[in-house]
């Protein structure tokens, strides 16, 4: 007889998924970028700017997991200013390097070198592309396909587009170029400029390309997905919030992506890039600034967030395991802090045991819990002190700073106008519905939201009677929050039942397991041992599971063991 044990294993509340520590300086100059080398070592270069002549690029390497760094070689030519360096290391142990070449505004290259002996010396390969203005060429991107290189570049060439991003394919370890692919245009063309490329292979096998489009707001950023790195939907791709100006992007083992921008926040996607939220806790507190960051996983549970700010310098965090939110998860505020809340916008405090959204006259929020939340109760006691209104959101992904209504969720809240009201925010507002009560200044309500599926009941002081029942299918999960506009509010008693928590399922037929569980972030990972211990040790279950119906599916031999144990993990 097969016995078969499904377990759900976590540990702790969850935090965000980085916890930051030391830092090094790489070197003292500007615009740095970093490569892992075959034997673990690691290059890095920099652009260094010596006064009364032309730029150049500082080659750099480091023997002990980028915590010192040693200057080994340099590149320069003679009359051209140097910038925007970029390294590869090929499948041959070969490193390439590329970079901005230029003369003033009259000749633009992007040449190639190559390195055969860990960046001691450097050898001309070839040049990606050449104009001679007035439009350049900038910020090219390696990336190393299955047989192939591609290189991205923002490119000012074309007439009719003030910008766009163009690619290239070698076939032979970057000494010549195939014909330009357009990756990233406005239609049409225009004044819109895509730019300052970056991509990276996502555990799925799919590959994203992060970049910036100035004149979109302040440089928004967004990206594009492919299966193959070569083919492109046309257009400027999907808004990524939270980012501006010179993003970069990584991804590790677990699944989840890694972004940042020229606002110096990490954001994160747990679900390859279909929704993204901001670590409370960003590596360098430098607000928004050029320091032009980059992002490598320079350890198996490590990240390393570099930024030009005073020299090129680098932050380690240590990758922290997912753990689950309880269920219910409550949050009374009685220590006078808000862990496991990240805040957008708003002036926030604590009293008394309250969490205080200060906004008389601007709008705040503050969001918690699982994007991947769907069903459930929402409570919470909430107290206006100057009219306005405030209220909880739900069911909220993609969240942003930028406006009240910045994000796409559910948003229910009491007005001291006399009514309650229920709507949608998708970087704009829609209400609803409204229904009239009496909401006096200083006066605690207690708030309760049941949603299932795309039934809602909202509650005010009558827990048995509901105010509001409506239907509505816009939004299927996202994390709760609460919000104030234009007022100043207290909350008290957040919690939250999940009325659909991570479970594991399995299911026999025909020699085959079939395992499944509700849809929760990439690195949560079916393991698998013989033995049960504790704490429990086993593997990961090497085959990937499939999305169908909201839900994971793993399909599974049946083992040969006559005693199996399955169980869920956050990597």
């Amino acid at each position: 007889m097969l016995l078969i044990l499904c377990l759900v294993a976590f540990r702790n509340l969850r935090a965000d998924p980085v916890k930051w520590g030391t830092t090094t300086t790489v070197a003292p100059g500007g615009w740095g970028r970093m490569a892992a080398l075959t034997n673990g070592n690691w290059l890095a270069v920099s652009t260094v700017f010596p006064a009364g002549t032309n730029s150049y690029l500082s080659i750099l390497i480091s023997s002990n997991s980028c915590r010192n760094w040693t200057a080994i070689a340099r590149v320069q030519v003679a009359g051209r200013t140097l910038d925007n360096g970029e390294l590869v290391v090929l499948p041959n142990g070969n490193i390439l390097l590329t970079m901005r070449s230029l003369i003033g505004t009259t000749s633009f290259l992007l040449p190639v070198y190559v390195s055969a002996d860990q960046g001691r010396t450097w050898t001309y390969l070839s040049n990606i592309d050449s104009s001679s203005g007035p439009g350049g060429l900038w910020e090219p991107d390696f990336l190393v396909l299955t047989s192939t290189l591609a290189v991205f570049y923002s490119n000012e060439a074309h007439p009719g587009f003030s910008q766009l991003i163009s690619e290239k394919i070698s076939t032979d370890g970057g000494t010549n170029w195939g014909a330009e692919i357009w990756a990233v245009a406005q239609n049409g063309g225009g004044s819109l400029r895509p730019g300052m490329p970056q991509i990276v292979r996502m555990a799925n096998g799919n590959y994203i390309l992060v970049f910036e489009v100035v004149n979109s707001g302040n440089a928004d950023v967004s990206y594009k997905i492919s299966s193959d790195a070569t083919t492109w939907a046309g257009g400027l791709g999907t808004h990524i919030p939270c980012q501006h100006c010179g993003p970069f992007v990584t991804a590790v083992a677990s699944g989840i992506v890694f972004l940042t921008s020229c606002e110096n926040q990490v954001s994160f996607s747990r679900d390859f890039g279909a929704t993204w939220q901001r670590l409370q806790t960003p590596p360098w507190n430098l607000g928004f600034n050029f320091s032009w960051p980059a992002l490598y996983n320079t350890g198996s549970n490590e990240l390393a967030a570099m930024v030009t700010w005073g020299g090129v310098n680098l932050r380690f965090g240590n990758l922290v395991p997912l753990a689950p939110w309880p269920n219910p998860f409550a949050d009374n505020f009685n220590g006078g802090t808000d862990t496991n809340w990240t805040r957008y916008d708003g002036n926030f405090g604590f009293a008394s045991g309250t969490y205080l959204l200060n906004d008389a006259g601007t709008n705040g929020k503050a969001l918690t819990g699982s994007e991947f939340w769907a069903d459930g109760t929402l409570e919470t006691d909430l107290l206006i002190s100057t009219p306005g209104n405030a209220g909880v959101v739900f069911r909220m992904t993609n969240p942003d700073y930028t406006g009240p209504d910045a994000g796409f969720d559910y948003y229910a809240g009491l007005d001291t106008g006399g009514f309650m009201v229920f709507g949608i925010q998708s970087n704009a507002w829609s209400q609803l519905a409204t229904t009239p009560m009496t909401v006096a200044i200083n006066t605690t309500y207690h708030l309760k939201i049941v949603m299932q599926g795309s039934l809602f009941k909202l509650y005010a002081v009558d827990m048995n009677t509901p105010k509001v029942t409506w239907t509505n299918s816009t939004f299927a999960r996202g994390q709760i929050g609460v919000r104030a506009f234009q007022c100043n509010a207290s909350f008290d008693n957040v919690s939250f039942t999940n009325a659909v928590p991570t479970r594991l399922n399995v299911a026999a037929t025909n020699g085959q397991l079939t395992f499944t569980w509700p849809f929760a972030p990439v690195n949560v990972k079916l393991y698998s041992a013989t033995n049960l211990q504790s704490p429990l040790l086993g593997s990961p279950v090497a085959i990937s599971p499939s999305l169908v119906n909201t839900q994971w599916t793993l399909p599974v031999q049946q083992p040969a063991a006559s005693r199996q144990y399955y169980w869920l993990q956050g990597r």
